[in-house]
């Protein structure tokens, strides 16, 4: 526990999320234990890390939880994460998201004046290193001032860095069986209860993935089959927009990333990898469908 949180109630569980994550945990704990607002506790779900991920986390002043790699799923490693937490309000970080200022918990539970906020989204910043790909999609994404998600969109929400109020989470919890998109599951869930969801452009961390091309093909499959399982009575993708997914993920996409490399100067490297990149996406979310077909035809 943190030191300053022995002898009262604790307000806020930081929930951290790792597997692997030698390269940014020590950032990220850095950054959480240099917050101002102090009266917090952190956990650590750790998916089996084989690298030194454990061993720079237990050099903190946390609790660890460990998930066997064959039992994990996002859904799961929140739960357990969630059982294990004493604070009114949860922060969900990913392992390699880090907020960038001392203020960033003080600004985000700030927003829970209002018994009807389920949940703060925090604002999402692409780390210096990230690929151009990705750095302009979360620039693009999260320029959006502050405001409310209620019914309907615009809608917003990730884990990678959020704060939930526990009681919200006691009557939906996470969906374990999701292979993607368990906040933006859960998030639509709570809406329906007329519960509302804010987003905190003050409230900023970075994160983002410099992915190998297999895994954002594994990631392009887990998204799509996240969107079947919550609508399993339809297809993964119809067969009128397998046409349309090629044309844009293959071509179109691949002319405007390249295109975009080009004018913003990142460099031959990126030109080269982005139509391999579109590659992997098209390639993830056809296999997917193909997958979704075979077993209908069964």
């Amino acid at each position: 526990m943190h030191s300053n949180t022995k002898t009262k109630e604790i307000d806020v569980s930081i929930l951290i999320r790792t597997k692997d994550e030698e390269k940014y945990i020590k950032t990220v704990l850095d950054s959480v234990f240099s917050q101002s607002f102090k009266n917090f506790e952190v956990i650590v779900v750790d998916g089996g890390s084989t690298d030194k991920t454990l061993e720079i986390t237990r050099g903190y002043p946390v609790k660890v939880l460990e998930i066997k790699p064959n039992d994990f799923t996002f859904g799961y490693s929140l739960n357990l994460g969630f059982q294990h937490t004493a604070g009114k309000y949860i922060a969900s970080l990913s392992g390699h998201a880090s907020p960038l200022s001392e203020d960033w918990l003080e600004i985000a539970i700030s927003n829970f004046s209002d018994h009807n906020i389920a949940a703060v989204m925090c604002r999402t910043l692409p780390w210096p290193d990230c690929n151009p790909f990705d750095r302009r999609g979360l620039l693009k994404k999260y320029s959006i001032p502050k405001q409310v998600f209620a019914k309907g969109p615009p809608f917003i929400f990730s884990n990678s860095s959020s704060v939930i109020r526990k009681t919200v989470w006691e009557k939906i919890h996470f969906d374990e069986t999701l292979t993607a998109s368990e906040d933006e599951d859960w998030a639509e869930k709570a809406r329906k209860l007329n519960y509302k969801i804010i987003f905190e452009p003050s409230a900023k961390v970075y994160h983002s993935h410099n992915w190998t091309l297999k895994q954002i093909c594994r990631r392009a499959y887990n998204e799509e089959l996240s969107i079947v399982q919550r609508a399993p009575e339809e297809p993964a993708l119809k067969p009128c927009t397998l046409t349309s997914l090629f044309f844009y993920d293959l071509f179109a996409g691949s002319v405007y990333d390249m295109f975009n490399v080009l004018i913003k100067r990142d460099g031959l490297k990126w030109f080269f990898y982005a139509p391999l990149r579109r590659l992997a996406i098209a390639y993830g979310k056809f296999s997917c469908f193909i997958n979704k077909s075979n077993s209908h035809s069964q």
